[in-house]
């Protein structure tokens, strides 16, 4: 597992650009030509689907598809959590499919939550869905590669409504009623390299299929970098609904409660205000995490940064304490996502730092009232008028 981490990383930096010398350019010109042969399969791929040569399998459900057009963290888990609570509380039962990302659990249905109990954990789930799983209740999570058996499990077994297809863009197999393509603001369209040469899953012309773009994070980027991403989605898709929102930073939670799943108490965000901090993190976009705890007002912040999805050991995380002690920190801070992964055996133990796990809220900046508009007039009620 470590050593598949360390190629990640090393991939990572070679195609950004920070692996210089003969032998990355010579892996720089291979992986561009693996590229080229990824950009094929995929465009023959969609064109078959396009063509009705291979078919689309359609749920007697609502299904909304959120994705990406690049690899790496664009916000898709918090923003899946908004909108999965917002269409929940419209009176609607949601169920939310995904695809368990290094989940330990293998088979073709997991069932990660009904809505009322947590049936697996951390490592059996994935991070992203039990973190989904523990942060939504009255929603359940499924997980599993085959979104056509989860999404029919969904249908028959949790009645769902409405079905949150969790990274699904490029799930093709499966009809969606609404796709919703995420674009990360700080990192837009990655380095405008295919994979695996560089971060896109698809070419840039493909945006024509979604029907809403939500850029994440516009408060963290500038003007102009949203006028360059405002001018590319209009030169591909001029007709989706342009929606934008922030990650906004809510309060933090210390690790113990926060694991607990008890009725927490919230640590306000102007504790650490003024002081240093250790963060530590292993996500898609370590530099956002890092950039939002600048923000609040600490006067520090130490950052060490895991690949993504990384499982934390006791070793580790007794690394990040003593080397927060020795840097004479305040607290260590990580995120949700990394919160699930840290053993028990840490959090229970006795620490001399506290250690906050930072709540966030996406928060819609712009375009939300269309954006409602669409999933419930459009959309959610229109299929139920048909179903009943």
């Amino acid at each position: 597992m470590r050593q598949r981490e360390e190629l990640q990383l090393y991939l990572y930096k070679l195609v950004h650009g920070e692996q210089p010398g003969r032998f990355a350019a010579f892996l720089l010109g291979l992986l561009q030509g693996f590229s080229m042969l990824y950009g094929w399969a995929v465009r023959l791929k969609l064109r078959l689907y396009k063509h009705g040569l291979l078919k689309q399998h359609k749920l007697p459900s609502y299904v909304i598809s959120l994705g990406n057009i690049t690899v790496g963290g664009t916000g898709k888990t918090p923003t899946a959590q908004r909108l999965a609570m917002i269409i929940r509380d419209m009176g609607y039962r949601v169920v939310i499919l995904n695809r368990g990302y290094r989940a330990g659990w293998k088979g073709k249905v997991g069932l990660v939550s009904d809505g009322n109990k947590i049936y697996m954990t951390a490592t059996e789930a994935g991070d992203e869905a039990y973190l989904l799983a523990k942060s939504l209740p009255g929603i359940s999570v499924v997980i599993g590669r085959d979104r056509i058996i989860t999404g029919e499990y969904a249908v028959k077994e949790l009645k769902a409504d409405v079905i949150i297809l969790d990274d699904g863009y490029q799930h093709w197999q499966l009809a969606r009623d609404l796709d919703i393509v995420l674009i990360d603001s700080l990192n837009m369209f990655g380095n405008n390299f295919m994979l695996p040469r560089g971060t896109l899953r698809e070419p840039l012309p493909n945006l024509d299929r979604a029907q809403v773009f939500l850029l994440t994070k516009v408060d963290q980027s500038t003007n102009d970098a949203r006028d360059v991403i405002h001018t590319t989605l209009d030169r591909y898709n001029n007709t989706a609904l342009v929606v934008e929102s922030i990650h906004k930073p809510r309060c933090f939670v210390e690790i113990e409660e926060w694991y607990k799943g008890m009725r927490v108490t919230d640590v306000a965000l102007e504790t650490i205000r003024g002081q240093k901090v250790l963060a530590f993190s292993a996500i898609g976009n370590p530099s956002s995490f890092e950039q939002t705890i600048l923000d609040i007002g600490v006067a520090q912040v130490s950052g060490v940064r895991y690949a993504d999805h990384h499982d934390y050991t006791m070793a580790e995380m007794q690394y990040l304490m003593q080397r927060a002690v020795d840097e004479k920190a305040y607290a260590l801070v990580t995120t949700e996502k990394d919160a699930v992964k840290i053993p028990a055996e840490f959090i229970h133990s006795n620490r001399p730092l506290p250690l906050y796990v930072l709540s966030i809220a996406v928060h819609f900046t712009e375009g939300y009232e269309e954006l409602m508009g669409l999933i419930e007039t459009t959309a959610i009620k229109k299929y139920n008028t048909v179903k009943r």
